[in-house]
């Protein structure tokens, strides 16, 4: 059985006023009119709502914290270390 799903927004977002919430030299956070917020990276621009945001938030700073403990044990075995660099493009 399919459920109907209302939206109260625009899905393409060309009528919302958008207001920059913060900007890096990777990505920027713009919020529209309508309570979505707008994730771009690059030409990539995700539209999701603030509580998907911050579930996303959570998730990398989870795989940062893990990346970081991984790279401490390998540097503690000896094992070559691969340091985080902000380079801009790298995946």
């Amino acid at each position: 059985m399919r459920t109907k799903q209302t939206q109260s927004h625009s899905p393409v977002g060309d009528n919302c006023e958008r207001t920059r919430l913060a900007q890096g030299s990777v990505a920027a956070v713009d919020v529209c009119g309508c309570g979505m917020m707008q994730l771009h990276i690059g030409a990539l621009t995700l539209r999701m709502a603030p509580c998907a945001v911050s579930d996303l938030l959570s998730t990398l700073g989870r795989a940062v914290t893990v990346y970081a403990a991984q790279e401490a044990a390998d540097n503690e075995s000896g094992h070559e270390v691969t340091v985080l660099t902000s380079e801009r493009g790298q995946a």
